[in-house]
Order: C-alpha cells, then sequence, then structure tokens
C-alpha cells in the first residue's frame, strides 16, 4: 500500500471516524455525536477523504430538511492498516501513529468516564501489559489469533441489550534485553573480554 494511503488512514481525525463508524451505518452528523471534540468542518473533510478513496461507502441517502443526508459504512478490505501501511513512513510518523493511538485510548476513557460520572465504578475494565517470546511463525500466528477474536465479536452486529466497547491492541517489539537471554550472555562475554 501507498505511503499517501497509510497517512489518509493513519491521521488522527480520519482514524477516529473510521473508530467511530466500525461496522455501523451512520450518517456524518451521528459520527460528530461521537466525536464531540471534532470541528465539524474537520469531520466533514475527512469522511469526504475516506469516501473518495474508497475506505468508507454510502449505503443510503435520506432526505433531511430538504437536503439528502448520506448513510456511510466502512468497506471492510479497504479499512485495515497493514503492517506496511505502519512502515510505509518514516520513524517519525510511526510514532506519530503510535501517539494518536495512545492519545484514542485515553480520550475514549475520558468520554467514558465524562459519560457516566460516578457510576463509572460499575463497569468493567481490562488492561494488560506483558511480554511474551515470539518468532516471525508466532507473530503471524498471534496476529491470525487476534484477528479471529476481534472478528467473533465485530460479525455479531449491535444485538439488543449490548453497547458499544472499544478494544484497542497493540503488539510491538520490547526494547528490554531479556534477563538471562543470549544480550545478557554475548554482554557478560563481552565483558570478559575486555
Amino acid at each position: 500500500m501507498s505511503r499517501d494511503r497509510a497517512h489518509l488512514l493513519l491521521h488522527p481525525v480520519r482514524m477516529r471516524v473510521m473508530i467511530a463508524l466500525g461496522n455501523q451505518e451512520l450518517t456524518t452528523q451521528q459520527i460528530g455525536l461521537q466525536l464531540g471534540d471534532v470541528p465539524q468542518a474537520s469531520l466533514y473533510r475527512a469522511v469526504a477523504a475516506l469516501h473518495e478513496a474508497g475506505i468508507l461507502e454510502v449505503v443510503d441517502e435520506v432526505p433531511r430538511g430538504g437536503a439528502l443526508e448520506r448513510i456511510y459504512r466502512t468497506v471492510p478490505e479497504q479499512a485495515v492498516v497493514s503492517r506496511g501501511d505502519f512502515t510505509s513512513g518514516t520513524q517519525e510518523e510511526f510514532l506519530g501513529t503510535v501517539q494518536v493511538f495512545a492519545d484514542l485510548l485515553v480520550s475514549t476513557t475520558a468520554g467514558h468516564l465524562a459519560k457516566v460520572g460516578d457510576d463509572w465504578r460499575d463497569y468493567f475494565y481490562g488492561m494488560r501489559h506483558g511480554t511474551i517470546w515470539l518468532d516471525k511463525e508466532s507473530r503471524e500466528e498471534l496476529s491470525a489469533d487476534l484477528q479471529a477474536v476481534f472478528a467473533k465479536y465485530a460479525e455479531r452486529g449491535q444485538p439488543e441489550g449490548t453497547e458499544p466497547w472499544a478494544l484497542m491492541m497493540a503488539a510491538i517489539p520490547d526494547p528490554m534485553p531479556a534477563v538471562g537471554g543470549e544480550d545478557d550472555a554475548e554482554a557478560e562475554a563481552s565483558a570478559k573480554e575486555d
């Protein structure tokens, strides 16, 4: 995928539009209600850019106040951000994308807390950070497993009695050397030579 497409997909507002849409069919106004802090002009530009690129499609047009309001959905095969997308730019651009992801986690949490107020303790929250050891084959297996879990729940749609939950995952190589691993053995051997 081209660097331009990666830039399109990984822009902060456009990324939030795609996440807000998820598997839903929404108007720009409905998307805007979910992204209350995004200026209307920025929101309409983001939706237009994603539609023009074929990442969003119009599923219906409904008359509202003398105009036609478009209802959008994501085109699943076009809305996936691949490894190639992430690595098509510079390190600084990649780090910016990671920052957008981290900011999205914080803003989603802040939005939830503002909505539920003092009842926030009544909800389930899950976060985990840990290190796992992977080679290329097991990384690909992990990716497939996580995609399957996400797909299982995304394909359910919006059954009655459910509410939207944000599922945010990241897998990034851990820069910390392994204790007692090869890095330590090499460092010890190097120190002995000095």
